[in-house]
């Protein structure tokens, strides 16, 4: 458990991937514990108290400890998820989320997994990483509220339609009818980043994300981000990693997975 201030306190059940396996819902229960869902695939139809939700692909909900919550449907189609159980008694920053893709919550669940189901780690490392999730939920909450000029959505939803296809500043600015360097300098003022950067960053997250949440081959991945050779993928990982895909991947191998 981690303590704050001898007040507040942060303390990591358990956590693990749910694949379903032919019909399915999710039991009626009430826990006495805060449970995170990060949705990978499918529909998750979920009901706590009087709300229903229909949860898909990059979706997030946190279910209230002593409230009841059941699957309001059967789901006949295949559907996985990330979940995780967590006291505390600090407040929540966030209770749904729909936007956009939930790259490093993702892979702060992968690695949650990796220490969990490895012997060698304490309790103590649990709980830290658990509260990297919690506070990454803090910054997905900050973010939501902000209000991002219109020129700066349309660039940042043309990256992820098309990271598949070689996405480039010259593209986007051909896209949008804008000068190269005037859209990069105008993103630059609104986000902090360079526009290449923030398509470098993208590219980072979507095959970090891929690596670790897919069985996808590196050859499959590096075609997902627009690469027409795996060995052009492996050098621009290489690059801003310092380490290859298949060595990244390697880091988090243990996992726990259940589908009751």
């Amino acid at each position: 458990m981690i303590k704050f201030n001898e007040r507040y306190f942060f303390h990591c059940e358990t956590a693990g991937e749910f694949r379903s396996v032919g019909e399915w819902s999710h039991p009626k229960r009430v826990l006495q514990s805060h449970e995170l869902i990060v949705m990978l695939d499918g529909t998750l139809h979920i009901c706590e108290g009087s709300s229903k939700y229909a949860l898909t692909q990059n979706q997030m909900l946190i279910l209230e400890p002593g409230k009841e919550h059941f699957g309001y449907e059967t789901e006949k189609e295949r559907l996985s998820f990330y979940w995780l159980h967590f006291r505390t008694n600090l407040d929540l920053p966030i209770k749904f989320y729909s936007g956009e893709e939930l790259y490093e919550i993702k892979q702060y669940i992968k690695r949650l997994l990796h220490i969990a189901n490895s012997p060698t780690y304490s309790q103590t490392a649990k709980d830290c990483q658990c509260y990297m999730i919690f506070e990454e939920l803090i910054q997905t909450a900050k973010n939501s509220k902000l209000i991002s000029p219109v020129l700066i959505s349309d660039i940042t939803e043309f990256v992820r339609l098309n990271l598949k296809n070689d996405v480039s500043v010259s593209k986007i600015a051909e896209y949008l009818n804008y000068n190269p360097d005037y859209l990069g300098k105008l993103f630059r003022k609104y986000t902090g980043t360079g526009l290449k950067e923030y398509i470098a960053q993208q590219k980072m997250l979507k095959a970090k994300s891929l690596l670790l949440t897919t069985d996808m081959s590196i050859k499959q991945i590096a075609h997902e981000l627009g690469y027409a050779e795996e060995n052009l993928f492996i050098k621009f990982f290489a690059y801003h990693e310092e380490i290859s895909p298949a060595v990244f991947r390697a880091q988090c191998y243990n996992t726990h997975i259940n589908n009751k």
